[in-house]
């Protein structure tokens, strides 16, 4: 695992309009133990070395044994949540880093499985493989009535939480994002930010997932995101082709305003490189910089704080003020990705 670089998997991935991602996180809790919030470090020994022989083939990350930027980065990545940062001891990663197990977050044992152009039955495949493999041996906190128990009430059932992330600009400058938000609590699905829970939007970037697992399947569950999703996609598709037809001069006056700030811009913030980037990947897809190939996914995660801050420490510089350095180290890598002035 190389911290300062993107996942391989979003490397290897394939652009697309709408679409970046997809996760299936699945919650188990050992029985007769006391949920993380109440349970001793020394509660978890023996079960820590039981996922140690069933995992062998992923790698331990200790994060007691890590500096509070190395966290941020696995934060960054989406490998570990932001609360896990703050009481998780230890993880397993997988080479390319799409699998990630945190143990003692809020549940005993989050398994999580990302990728981009597989689907979610694809994902909740491995991730299904994966729980069977731990489940020979653990003894799961399982109800027959009902389902998984879990710290949180909404995890009970399946335990599962099944997200896609979308790149949704055209409902956004549209005001459509706050409808379709919601009509989706009303089913008992969300539109978060980037960072799911309590995070906001970045760059046109929401996080869709379900709320519930109660009284649902995981194929039920996995099918109704799916059908939201394609919903979404479809009413993203109507508002840039009402933007494409209607509205052009506007819409290649604010991307091409974004590509030159991203290309001789010295100093940017992360809320607005996000917005600037999400403007070129637009134009991009609209055809209005056809000569410009974007890798917006890779790009969005490497403008982040932590992601920067790796950067300045392997220049050595002196600066006055951590917060400018990152917005000015930030520009520069833009203008090298954009291929602006040096």
């Amino acid at each position: 695992m190389t911290m300062g670089k993107v996942s391989p998997w979003i490397t290897e991935a394939k652009e697309t309009p709408v679409e970046m991602s997809s996760r299936i996180r699945l919650a188990r809790n050992v029985r007769d133990l006391p949920f993380p919030c109440m349970l001793k470090d020394e509660g978890m020994s023996e079960v820590i070395e039981k996922l140690n022989a069933a995992l062998t083939d992923l790698r331990q990350v200790h994060l007691d044994e890590m500096k509070f930027e190395d966290k941020a980065l696995l934060v960054e990545k989406h490998l570990i949540s932001p609360l896990f940062t703050k009481r998780g001891r230890l993880s397993y990663i997988s080479d390319d880093e799409s699998v990630s197990i945190m143990v003692n977050e809020e549940d005993h044992v989050r398994i999580q499985v990302m990728g981009a152009g597989d689907s979610l039955d694809e994902l909740y495949k491995r991730a299904s493989a994966l729980d069977d493999r731990l489940e020979e041996k653990l003894n799961y906190a399982f109800d027959d009535k009902y389902g998984f128990l879990t710290a949180c009430p909404t995890n009970v059932g399946t335990g599962l939480r099944a997200s896609v992330m979308l790149h949704l600009p055209g409902l956004s400058l549209g005001n459509r994002i706050q409808r379709i938000a919601n009509n989706l609590n009303r089913f008992g699905f969300t539109l978060r930010g980037i960072y799911g829970e309590g995070s906001v939007p970045l760059g046109h970037i929401y996080q869709l997932s379900n709320q519930l697992t109660l009284g649902r399947t995981e194929e039920e569950i996995i099918n109704s995101l799916n059908e939201l999703k394609m919903r979404i996609i479809e009413e993203e598709d109507e508002m840039r082709s009402i933007m494409n037809d209607d509205h052009l001069l506007k819409a290649k006056d604010s991307i091409f305003r974004s590509y030159g700030t991203l290309k001789y811009a010295h100093t940017i913030s992360l809320k607005e490189a996000a917005n600037h980037l999400s403007n070129v990947k637009l134009g991009v897809d609209l055809k209005l910089l056809p000569e410009y190939t974007i890798r917006f996914q890779e790009q969005i995660q490497l403008i982040q704080p932590a992601f920067i801050k790796m950067r300045l420490n392997t220049l050595e510089k002196e600066y006055a003020s951590l917060e400018g350095a990152v917005d000015e180290e930030r520009a520069t890598l833009l203008r090298e990705l954009i291929g602006g002035t040096s």
